[in-house]
């Protein structure tokens, strides 16, 4: 009998990222990536969001996502089957940042999760909290450079026989300690595609990193972070242009391998916005229960 391993970090990292595919009136019109988030409690309620960027949503009316679902021995192991989950956007609540400039939304995906489990077809979701959003004094303390993954669907790009997102590793390419442009934001050193737009970075030292509060090398110890989320990179456009020397030549454009990424602290904005929705929700609850005589 094959050993039942548990899952690592890495692998549950894998999980909590899926492809979006953007649908207007019953047709594909783009894709992108989305992060599963679980908003903080607010009187032991909370609420499971699907993230990505607010450009990803323009032009559609519903969202497909393909979702794991779980194993029928435990709620903690995928199956290897899978769910066509779609959003109807006009019929969810949706949570865009508050700050027209940050792109950034999340959807409820809540109702989906327990549509399922009434069903009996339980899905298998991982999602990233508040707890491994670095705090100032971990943002303060980042060195120069960093290594960083991020998770994601370039160009839609995807495992489909196993459902499983693709992950890029590289470089922070600006201080995770300083504002990139006094904004809320970093750069990072790797290729970043349009359908990678929604994707996750992460910090993930699985056996060691330098503390720089001690200066000192932490030989085995593990450090995870949840940093940002993708929103957009610079681009060269390619003219095709003939440039005339000692030979004729063609120039074409490089990509600039530098992605721009928003802080996760943008993550907060959106569960005060959680927050309200479910003071509302309970206080409309108690409106609807029968008086006591």
């Amino acid at each position: 009998m094959t050993e039942v391993l548990e899952m690592t970090l890495a692998e549950r990292m894998l999980y909590c990222t899926v492809k979006i595919n953007t649908v207007r009136q019953g047709s594909a019109v783009g894709s992108g990536t989305g992060f599963f988030w679980q908003s903080r409690a607010v009187n032991d309620r909370s609420m499971f969001l699907l993230v990505t960027n607010k450009h990803v949503l323009e032009g559609a009316d519903s969202l497909v996502v393909i979702v794991h679902m779980a194993d029928a021995s435990t709620s903690d192991k995928p199956s290897g089957q899978f769910a066509n989950c779609r959003i109807e956007l006009s019929t969810v609540d949706v949570f865009p940042h508050p700050n027209p400039a940050i792109d950034l939304v999340g959807l409820n995906f809540t109702a989906i999760i327990n549509e399922a489990v009434g069903a009996g077809t339980p899905l298998f979701i991982q999602s990233i909290a508040a707890a491994a959003i670095p705090s100032e004094e971990d943002w303060s303390l980042f060195d120069a450079f960093e290594e960083v993954l991020m998770i994601g669907c370039p160009r839609g790009i995807y495992d489909q026989a196993n459902n499983l997102p693709i992950v890029r590793r590289g470089t922070t390419a600006t201080p995770l300690s300083k504002r990139y442009e006094g904004r809320d934001e970093f750069l990072v050193d790797m290729a970043c595609f349009p359908g990678s737009s929604g994707s996750p970075v992460f910090m993930y030292n699985a056996n060691g990193f330098v503390d720089r509060k001690t200066n000192t090398y932490m030989m085995g110890k593990g450090r995870f972070f949840f940093l940002g989320i993708l929103y957009a990179g610079p681009i060269i456009n390619n003219e095709g242009r003939i440039v005339l020397g000692s030979q004729p030549r063609i120039e074409v454009a490089a990509m600039m391998h530098l992605g721009q990424v928003m802080r996760s602290t943008m993550m907060t904005d959106i569960d005060d916005l959680v927050e309200a929705r479910l003071d509302q929700i309970a206080a409309s609850e108690a409106t609807e229960l029968p008086s006591a005589e």
